[in-house]
């Protein structure tokens, strides 16, 4: 009896052992194909992931705005290939965070001069400033 209950406590110590060993099971990483690179930057990186640009096609797009067309795992490291071509029929986006530096026109309002004139030059340097960001890492 005594060897029976031995036995016993031996096999279930080998399983409580085999499910503690085991820890959590790995999960896959989300599928980030066809969002945006700056969506699914945010989703994988929410997740624990480390997003890394591995490469992409076309160059009509800003980077955020390109659409993940490949996800290659690594562990945690998720690499991503973007298309950033223009779709047929649409034009090109604008640059996101970009602002008019100069009123539309590009010149001063009119004002008088000292001789009842008014001065409708543009002002010196008008135009328009586009900046446009470029993600780093």
């Amino acid at each position: 009896m005594k060897k029976l209950a031995l036995l016993a406590g031996g096999c279930g110590a080998v399983v409580a052992m085999a499910v503690i060993g085991a820890g959590p099971a790995a999960a896959d990483a989300p599928d980030v194909t066809g969002e945006t690179y700056g969506a699914a930057v945010q989703i994988l990186k929410y997740q624990g992931y480390k997003p890394v640009f591995a490469g992409s096609i076309g160059k009509d797009l800003p980077q955020s705005q390109c659409l993940v067309i490949a996800q290659d795992s690594a562990g945690q490291t998720q690499r991503l290939r973007l298309d950033c071509k223009l779709p047929k029929g649409e034009e090109k986006p604008d640059a996101p965070n970009t602002h008019r530096m100069v009123p539309p026109g590009g010149s001063m309002p009119t004002a008088p001069d000292g001789h009842g004139q008014t001065d409708n030059r543009p002002t010196p340097g008008a135009g328009t400033v586009t900046v446009t960001p470029r993600p780093v890492g």
